[in-house]
């Protein structure tokens, strides 16, 4: 039985199903200079499906430090 490894280049789309984010939430981490990304030959962009897998867990949820909620 062979194991199949994860392609080393990854749609958008894909990488969010991979770590179970939203597409949005992969836009925001390129935003932030956390993930490189490229373009393909169809012209859609592409990350690296070990940064995608190897940054999720350092992300943290909710509202940074200092930022007061709106009242």
């Amino acid at each position: 039985m062979s194991t199949a490894q994860p392609k080393e280049w990854v749609t958008v789309k894909e990488a969010a199903l991979l770590v179970g984010k939203a597409p949005r939430t992969i836009y925001e981490w390129i935003e932030n200079d956390r993930l490189a990304t490229r373009l393909n030959s169809d012209g859609v962009t592409e990350v690296l499906s070990k940064a995608v897998i190897r940054i999720e867990p350092t992300v943290r949820r909710g509202r940074p430090r200092g930022i007061p909620t709106r009242r």
